[in-house]
């Protein structure tokens, strides 16, 4: 799940992608756009999600 720090919403990546479609850049930009109020968040580094995923394994 992403958050929007713009407006809270939550929603998932793949719902995102809907409203990149028109956008040339849409395969490489490197931007989720919220598909509430449009704002566009930089999309979390693979490496970060990777340690999130071990401090939650871990119970941290």
């Amino acid at each position: 799940m992403t958050t929007c720090s713009f407006c809270g919403y939550e929603f998932l990546e793949v719902d995102s992608q809907i409203g990149c479609q028109g956008c040339p850049l849409h395969k490489s930009c490197g931007k989720v756009k919220c598909p509430n109020c449009g704002f566009e968040i930089p999309k979390e580094p693979k490496f970060i999600a990777w340690l999130k995923k071990k401090r939650r394994e871990k119970g941290e």
